[in-house]
């Protein structure tokens, strides 16, 4: 359904598998903030209505064929992608009106939609996606300005005249240098962003005893003695 979106957002890809998950992004917080809040970013909250709606761009917006299915995973890119939208935005990254309606009818004619109605441009969207126009509309909006901010530091990585480069392990080497760059400065965000992540759930203590009864060989019996017990005295 989304496959022009998608690959419009596999620039995210994946590093953020390596830079979030492995680089250790976020923090369980035991303060609940009494349930007010999801959780807390660069020292400011994140409401709920600002979580959802990420949880759900991210959904749709995610570079697979394949929903994700792992709920810890997806709520570890939703984090990522809230960290990364909010430090576009403290750079300044903007995204016009007219940028979200131009990449809305460059999706609409990969479903074969052009210039359609306000009322067949709603009903495609509750049909196809179940979201209203509001919703959508600022999900893509933030996560183009993700895409521009991730666009200006990759190409802040790369080398110049890296595009004149022919033999294919300086290539190799090039692109690997760019990786681990995008990470390092994705590791640094997050650092600064000190991710609290309300809705985390404390996970349960390992069963390091199960089975236990089974494989321990079964304790020797007390030695008989002849010394009364305190309940026989």
């Amino acid at each position: 359904m989304l496959k022009f979106l998608r690959k419009y957002t596999k620039l995210i890809i994946w590093v953020v598998v390596g830079s979030f998950i492995l680089w250790g992004g976020y923090s369980v917080s035991a303060l609940k903030k009494e349930g007010r809040f999801a959780g807390e970013i660069f020292g400011k909250t994140v409401s709920f209505q600002e979580y959802n709606q990420f949880y759900s761009a991210t959904q749709l917006f995610m570079p697979t064929e394949k929903p994700l299915e792992d709920p810890e995973a997806l709520r570890s890119y939703t984090w990522q992608n809230i960290i990364y939208a909010r430090e576009a935005k403290r750079e300044g990254v903007k995204i016009s009106d007219e940028d979200v309606r131009n990449e809305i009818a460059n999706l609409l004619k990969q479903q074969g939609l052009v210039n359609p109605t306000q009322e067949q441009y709603k009903i495609w969207l509750t049909r196809a996606l179940h979201m209203s126009p509001r919703d959508f509309e600022e999900g893509l909006r933030e996560f183009m300005r993700i895409q521009k901010l991730l666009r200006v530091k990759i190409a802040s990585f790369t080398p110049v005249d890296a595009d004149k480069v022919t033999d294919p392990k300086e290539k190799e080497k090039i692109i690997e240098k760019q990786k681990t760059d995008f990470m390092v400065w994705t590791a640094d965000v997050n650092k600064r962003a000190n991710l609290k992540d309300y809705l985390a759930l404390p996970k349960p203590a390992e069963e390091t005893t199960e089975g236990l009864e089974e494989e321990a060989p079964a304790p020797e019996p007390a030695p008989a003695t002849s010394e009364k017990t305190p309940a026989e005295k």
